[in-house]
């Protein structure tokens, strides 16, 4: 009996992990997808003893590429009150190969928080591998800075628009 109740409880945590593991993909030529903090994952270090959150990243699986790929993201990410003069990194790369990078500052203004608002807007060409895509935002500054900027909201779109052009047309 026990072992069929630990068998049980196996399949139901197993199967729980596998409900909670959303795959994200983007087709090329189609609506742009909409990812939520929920779709980030933690990027961490240890600092003084403490894990400290220094950043986020989303895998996104890309359907249909083609030789030459038009990468059109923009996103907000927003901080807690106390927290929100920051600044943020945000790298895209595709199967590993960068395509592009921006830069953008979260503000507290006369107690009012800013969002940060990366925009990535690149034209790749000899891309046609491209099969996931790779979305990293990285608090900037010292691992006190980071330790200190607390996310907690992110709104981020992707989409990829394809071009299948002749050799030198782009």
């Amino acid at each position: 009996m026990n072992k069929l109740l630990l068998a049980a409880g196996i399949l139901a945590c197993s199967s729980s992990v596998f409900a909670s593991v959303i795959d994200k993909t983007v087709s090329v030529d189609q609506e742009a997808l909409l990812l939520t903090t929920a779709d980030f994952t933690p990027i961490t270090t240890v600092w003084a003893g403490r894990t400290v959150v220094t950043g986020y990243q989303a895998l996104v699986d890309v359907q249909g590429a083609q030789s030459a790929l038009f990468f059109d993201a923009s996103g907000e990410v927003s901080a807690r009150w106390f927290a929100s003069n920051f600044s943020l990194v945000t790298k895209m790369s595709c199967n590993g190969v960068p395509v592009g990078m921006s830069k953008a500052y979260g503000k507290r203004v006369d107690g009012q928080s800013t969002p940060a608002q990366p925009i990535i807007t690149e034209l790749r060409k000899g891309v046609e591998g491209c099969t996931q895509l790779k979305i990293e935002l990285s608090k900037e500054g010292s691992l006190s800075r980071q330790f200190y900027t607390r996310i907690q909201d992110i709104s981020f779109t992707v989409a990829v628009k394809g071009f299948n052009s002749p050799q030198g047309a782009l």
